[in-house]
Parts: C-alpha cells; sequence; structure tokens
C-alpha cells in the first residue's frame, strides 16, 4: 500500500471513529434506558419457548407476533384468564393482543387487567374462531403494576367460548436489535446548518381564491359540540381551537336506549329495516344543544359507523349494511340527520358515510373480493345511496368519504390507487367530498436517518405525492372535490415522552403540509380529544383525570397532559398568506401577515438541525424583534417554550421540530399586490416507466400572467431514485434536483424543478425519461401569477 493510500485510509477510520463517537456522546434518554431494559428482556428472557411470527427479512426484520399464552380455556360470562408474569412489562411494545378458538362471536368485550378494568378497549375484529382488540393505554407508573388479567363478558350470561391462545400483535415488526433513534437529540452531533429565508413583502399569496390563512378551517379537534363539558370548550375556544370530527355507531348509539330514548327496532313487516317510528319520540340533540354558543355556530363533520345488526353483515365490518339493506340503511342515516336538525337546530355540515371503509375491518364487502365480490364497487354504490338519502332530507347537509385508512397507495403495484381512483369516478355526481386518513408509526421518529432502513411512512414527500394522484385524478374524470382530512396522528398508544413526541411531531407536520393546500383541503382535524371518557388514559388526550377524586366531570377535575401544548403553540397563528422560499429539501414553511407582524411556520423533516436566516426580512421590514414559540424533543423530555426572544439570523429548528416564528414590526406591512398559486395537473397518473420517454400535457390558463412556476413529478421506486430524471418541457430540458432520492429503500416523493415563466404556454408538452422500475405518480405546473392590484 503507496503512502497516499495509507493516507486515504486513515481519513476513513477517523471520520468512521469520529462519527461513531457523535454517536456515542448522544446518551439515551431515561426513558430510552427503560425500554432498551424491557425489549432486552422481551428478546431474552420472555419470548424464550414461546412461538413467534417474524416479518421481513436483512434489516427489516422483526417480531410481529408473539403467543403469550398456549393453553385452552373454556370461558363463561366474567371468567378471567390470568397471564404470565412479565406480559405486563412488554405489553407496551405491541398494538393488539387476540385470541383463537371458537363461539368468539359470543364475547361481548374484554376488560384488560391492570391497564383498563372499567372500559373494554376497542375490538378490531370477531368473528367466530378469531377476537382482536387495541392494546389499552397503559398509565404512567414508577412502580409495579401487577400482573395481566383478562376478564371476559359474553354478550349472554349463559353463553360460553373457548380460547385456544393469546396473541401480543406488533403495529410494526420489533426489531431485535433496540432502536435508539427516538430516544436521541437527533442530528445535535453536527454543527446547525444555515438557512436563508426568503419572503416577498410586496406581495400577499393567493391560493384558492383568497390570501387568507382560514384559521377554522385547520385548528380543530377530534370531538363534536356537546361531548364535553363547557369548561373544556371554553378552554379551546380560547386557543383558537374549534370541534372537528366526531363518529356516530347506530348500534349501539340508538340500539342501546341511551338517555331514556326507546330502543331502535327491526320492522315486524320488513325485515332488515330500521323501524324509524324511533324518531316520533326521540332527542337527537341533546348534546349538541349543550355546546357553547360559538361551537354551536361553526361547521363540523361527524361519520356513520356500526349499523344495526340486524340489516349487517354479521361479525365482520363493524356494522357494514347487506346490499340489499343499502337503501334501509341510507334512509336510517338520512332520519337521524333530519332528526338531530329538527331537535338541536343544526347537525354536521360534512357527514362521512362509514369510518375507514377502504379497509376489510371496516367494509365486510372487502372480505369477499376473493370470491368475485365488488368489494369497491358496492361501496360507492353505498355511498351514492346514503348521500342522496341525506340530500333529500336535508338539503344543506354534504355527504362524502370513503373515511380511508391504510393509504399506501403503492400497495400491489399501485392496486389501491386505482381502488381510490375508480371510488372517485363512481361517486360522481352523489357525493360532496373525499375523506382520508394518515397515521404513523413509530418509524416516523427520525424519518430522514431511517431513509435507507424501510422507512414506509407519509410525511417524507409520500402525503403530497398522494394528495397529488387524487387530485390529478379529479381532474381527469372531472369530479374535483373537497379533500376532508377527518383523522391524522400516532399509532402509539403509549404515554410517554417519546409516543407524546411522535403524536404531536405528527399532528405539528400533517397540519403544516396541509395548510399549503387550501384548494384542496376543506377541514383538517388531527386525532387529538379535550378528554376521553371511555380511555381516560389516552395518550391522545389533552386532559386526564386527577387521581385525587372519584368524581371527574369539569376542567378542575382533569390535569393537562403534555399533548394539550399542542394547542398553545398554534394559539393566534393566523393572517394572510405570504409568498416564501428557500433552497432545502424536507423543510416546510407557511408565512402569513396580519399588519402587526409577520409569522413563519416551520417543520425540519430532515436529518440536521437548522439555523434559520430570517436576517435579511427582518432588516427590510424593520422588525424589532424576533419571537420564537417552541415545542420539541431535548434530552428525554417533550419542551413547550413560548415567546422566547431569538436572534433572526440564526433561529433554531431542531430534527422533526415545528415551530412558530414572529418578525415584530412597528411600521404596519401592507403588500402592495398579490400573486395567485395554481396548480395545473396531467390526467395521467400511475405510469410505469421502463427507462423510455413518456410524454405528459399539461394545460395552464392565462401563461401570459405567469410569473413564477415549478414543474413537480411525483415519483415512486424501489431501492430509490439512482439515476437521474430527465424532463423536456415543451423542447427545453429542465434540471430536477433527486437531492438524497438514491439513498432511500423506497422512494415515494414529488420532486421538482423552477421554470423559466416564458416557457408556460397554454398548452404544455412534458416528456419524462425515468429510471426503470420507476412509477411517475402524477405531473403538475405550480404556477404563481400576477392579479389586479388591490
Amino acid at each position: 500500500m503507496n503512502n497516499n493510500a495509507k493516507f486515504s485510509l486513515l481519513i476513513a477510520l477517523v471520520s468512521i471513529v469520529s462519527h461513531t463517537s457523535n454517536l456515542t456522546a448522544q446518551q439515551l434518554s431515561q426513558e430510552g434506558q427503560n425500554r432498551k431494559a424491557i425489549h432486552d428482556f422481551l428478546f431474552d428472557s420472555f419470548l424464550q419457548g414461546r412461538q413467534t411470527v417474524y416479518t421481513g427479512t436483512g434489516r427489516d426484520r422483526g417480531l410481529k407476533e408473539l403467543t403469550v399464552l398456549a393453553q385452552t380455556h373454556e370461558i363463561g360470562d366474567g371468567d378471567e384468564i390470568l397471564l404470565p408474569e412479565g406480559a405486563e412489562r412488554i405489553a407496551e411494545l405491541f398494538r393488539h393482543f387476540a385470541f383463537h378458538g371458537a363461539d368468539l362471536h359470543r364475547v361481548a368485550e374484554v376488560r384488560i387487567f391492570p391497564f383498563s378494568p372499567d372500559k373494554a378497549p376497542p375490538r378490531s375484529k370477531q368473528v367466530e374462531d378469531f377476537y382482536r382488540v387495541q392494546m389499552p393505554s397503559i398509565a404512567l407508573s414508577d412502580g409495579p403494576i401487577g400482573r395481566m388479567k383478562m376478564r371476559f363478558l359474553m354478550k349472554e350470561k349463559g353463553d360460553v367460548c373457548r380460547v385456544d391462545d393469546l396473541v401480543f400483535i406488533a403495529q410494526k415488526a420489533i426489531p431485535p436489535e433496540f432502536d435508539t433513534i427516538p430516544y436521541r437529540d437527533l442530528g445535535s452531533e453536527f454543527p446547525r446548518e444555515r438557512v436563508e429565508i426568503h419572503i416577498d413583502t410586496d406581495h400577499e399569496l393567493s391560493i384558492g381564491g383568497t390570501s387568507k390563512l382560514l384559521r377554522d378551517r385547520w385548528f380543530r379537534m377530534h370531538e363534536t359540540p356537546g361531548t364535553v363539558d363547557k369548561s373544556f370548550e371554553n378552554w379551546a375556544a380560547e386557543r383558537g381551537f374549534l370541534t372537528g370530527r366526531g363518529a356516530f355507531k347506530f348500534h349501539p348509539g340508538l340500539t342501546a336506549g341511551w338517555g331514556g330514548n326507546a330502543k331502535l327496532k327491526e320492522r315486524e313487516d320488513k325485515p332488515g329495516a330500521a323501524d324509524l317510528t324511533l324518531f316520533d319520540n326521540f332527542d337527537a340533540g341533546t348534546r349538541l344543544r349543550e355546546a357553547i354558543p360559538l361551537f354551536q355556530e361553526k361547521p363540523f363533520a361527524c361519520c356513520f359507523n356500526d349499523w344495526p345488526e340486524f340489516m349487517s353483515v354479521p361479525l365482520v365490518g363493524r356494522g357494514t349494511p347487506r346490499p340489499e339493506h343499502f337503501d334501509d340503511a341510507a334512509e336510517l342515516a338520512a332520519a337521524y340527520v333530519a332528526e338531530q336538525i329538527k331537535d338541536a337546530g343544526y347537525s354536521a355540515k360534512w357527514w362521512e358515510v362509514k369510518n375507514e371503509s377502504s379497509v376489510q375491518s371496516e367494509w365486510a364487502h372487502h372480505w369477499q373480493e376473493g370470491k368475485g365480490i365488488d368489494g369497491w364497487g358496492l361501496l360507492a354504490d353505498f355511498h351514492n345511496r346514503v348521500a342522496d338519502a341525506v340530500h333529500r332530507r336535508a338539503p344543506d347537509t354534504e355527504v362524502g368519504g370513503p373515511s380511508s385508512a391504510y393509504m399506501q397507495v403503492q400497495v400491489k403495484d399501485f392496486a389501491l390507487y386505482r381502488n381510490q381512483a375508480r371510488f372517485i369516478e363512481e361517486t360522481r355526481g352523489h357525493i360532496d367530498f373525499f375523506s382520508h386518513h394518515f397515521y404513523e408509526n413509530a418509524l416516523m421518529l427520525g424519518a430522514h436517518e431511517r431513509r435507507g432502513m424501510g422507512y414506509s411512512n407519509y410525511l417524507l414527500g409520500r402525503y403530497e405525492a398522494i394528495l397529488d394522484m387524487l387530485r390529478a385524478h379529479m381532474h381527469k374524470v372531472d369530479n374535483v372535490l373537497p379533500i376532508l382530512i377527518t383523522e391524522c396522528g400516532s399509532l402509539q398508544n403509549g404515554r410517554k415522552p417519546s409516543d407524546n413526541w411522535l403524536r404531536m411531531y405528527a399532528w405539528n407536520a400533517y397540519l403544516n403540509k396541509s395548510m399549503q393546500r387550501p384548494d384542496q383541503i376543506e377541514l383538517f382535524v388531527p386525532f387529538i380529544f379535550l378528554h376521553m371518557s371511555w380511555n381516560p388514559n389516552s395518550g391522545d388526550a389533552a386532559f386526564k383525570p386527577k387521581s385525587d377524586r372519584e368524581r371527574h366531570k369539569t376542567i378542575e377535575d382533569f390535569d393537562r397532559t403534555t399533548v394539550s401544548h399542542y394547542l398553545d403553540l398554534w394559539s393566534d397563528f393566523d393572517g394572510n398568506r405570504l409568498p416564501v422560499a428557500f433552497d432545502r429539501d424536507w423543510l416546510d414553511i407557511v408565512a402569513v401577515h396580519d399588519g402587526k407582524r409577520i409569522s413563519l411556520a416551520v417543520t425540519n423533516m430532515g436529518g440536521r438541525q437548522l439555523a434559520l436566516d430570517l436576517s435579511g426580512v427582518a432588516k427590510r421590514v424593520g422588525a424589532t424583534s424576533a419571537i420564537q414559540t417552541r415545542l420539541n424533543y431535548h434530552k428525554g423530555e417533550v419542551v413547550f417554550e413560548a415567546d422566547r426572544t431569538v436572534d433572526a439570523a440564526a433561529v433554531p429548528v431542531d430534527v422533526n421540530e415545528t415551530t412558530v416564528i414572529r418578525l415584530i414590526m412597528d411600521t404596519p406591512l401592507v403588500p402592495s399586490d398579490t400573486l395567485e398559486l395554481d396548480r395545473w395537473y396531467a390526467s395521467e397518473t400511475a405510469i410505469k416507466s421502463d427507462g423510455k420517454p413518456v410524454s405528459f400535457d399539461v394545460k395552464v390558463d392565462a401563461p401570459e400572467t405567469v410569473k413564477r412556476a415549478r414543474l413537480v413529478v411525483g415519483v415512486h421506486r424501489g431501492g430509490g431514485v439512482t439515476e437521474p430524471l430527465v424532463v423536456n418541457l415543451n423542447g427545453t430540458t429542465l434540471n430536477v434536483d433527486t437531492g438524497d432520492a438514491s439513498e432511500f429503500s423506497e422512494f415515494f416523493a414529488p420532486l421538482d424543478a423552477d421554470i423559466d415563466a416564458s416557457l408556460v404556454q397554454a398548452n404544455n408538452k412534458i416528456d419524462v425519461i425515468a429510471q426503470s422500475g420507476t412509477t411517475i405518480t402524477s405531473v403538475q405546473i405550480v404556477t404563481h401569477g400576477k392579479t389586479d392590484p388591490k
């Protein structure tokens, strides 16, 4: 080896040692140390001799299922099964538990001791030989919590069933090697990287016909009016938050006779249909009338679910109506909405037809698709019938869906996307909006660091790419409707710092990305509640019951939780939009002004801590100070800091952090003009590339008014994008920066290129040459056009 080679090797070794030392210096938080002990106990001790199921290969291999107990029990009403010692320690690592056996359809509910002794956690699947339930929220405790046991309550007192085993099921397969990422201050081993932010203070930015932020659209909770005491509603209203979305279950909501009402029954003369004479003496407005006046005035969403058993597919699908009773189910929905309007004076503005009906567990007919049953066709038909029935009884009410879960549309070579596209086509002229849910699992923490390790969540470009696909297809089939994001958040069920951080990180990032699309998204509702009476220890609640009292009604009977600071972060973020520009991947910024101050919402999805330089903007507008509100993860804790003075030339933003920054001005800001942002889509989506040119046509109205333009190409490829993306617009080759797309194990995100405004024509031909194996998911031109002066 020559001296040059030796020197090169030495430099490489020094670099490796330095990086390793930096990682070592990032010590695990106390929570991380505790969880590592639980992880080691699971793999080194508890699972020994027990049946396991692993999924994935290589670095993606992990524990998916663990048979905790393999012993047959005959179970009657009130009987209990004691779990092996140690199960209570590892339970927090799993999302569900399940039983195999016989006659399990006779089980009404299962209580989990010591975690949920008084409330049954949500059931996700129940058939004769299988019963699966969500793992309950586990209360925080510094001491021993006692052995786990299950208490079974049967539908009928004399019923019995057989339980053959108990299985813990992970949401995401648990790797044998402990994952340290959630328990470190990510990026702290490197210097902060400077990013200069440019704000056009001469123009406001209009999207969807207005430059207003439309605060009421974005700052919502997963609540409906009157569900909680007025003291909670007033607390939320003081922070500028409104009710957003809830669910109404016909069973047991009408069938149980709650609130002194009669029970909904099946018609004797028409089996499978509901006896709607119930509504002759029924009060559907009790809760709505109890809401504070503001919440009665503001529109909100609600979702139908769990139709009565007498009209539904038995056991599976959470009350999925049978096709022969679609009209009966639709008339029941319409009658309920009409009754609520009559009794309360109002109802939800937006009604979703069936919760998460894109998945089998919520729409039973998807189970039969292998037998030739058209599950998605039936789903569209049912939505159309419910929409038509509700519109007849309540013309101002909007109806839509499919309230989708599992939006991994790329699965099975985009088969899931084709189902969504078909739903858009087949509901045309009937429904009023489309709605979807997006959730993150634990691997979202440190997403950028995981980009080459099987990362599969939505917040590194996948969310935007999916929305663009759906919107492009709406334009293609002339069914352009608003999108409602009626749930989003985290699939974690814990309440420890990393669990809380994942929730707020997801809520904030989805919010910031959604606020950039007011031309597409009409309502955004994160999965945060004020409090949850049915799951009081939930990590998704802003308040938890105080332990020193038995009665919990008003806000004084509850303590704030860490996640309540989500509302504090956004309490007064509002104003008119301003155009903002920066040269940084995986960074989202929304800028607004209210005359006296410029406010920026910033989300850092990249892998380095940043120092934002706003000094140029501050100098130009004569800002007297820069103020920052932070909600981030630091040294193992979620930290909220309100209104701290910062240097406008170096505003800190950590990895995964969303922060609000304000420039305070003495002289009012009065932009003189407005720029209009428009998105112009090609009609074709999900086009597979074989390495040859693929052509797309994009029409742009009034191209002579365009001042700035950008080409956006949605791209999916397993193994990442390792070759250049060659794009030609109207005969001119564009430089598309693929950034770090080559470093992803699966890349699914938009790539873009700036366009000289003079190149944009009324009819634009775009040729794309992509690496073989790439799917071009959508193509669009985004323009900023000059509008008439104010």
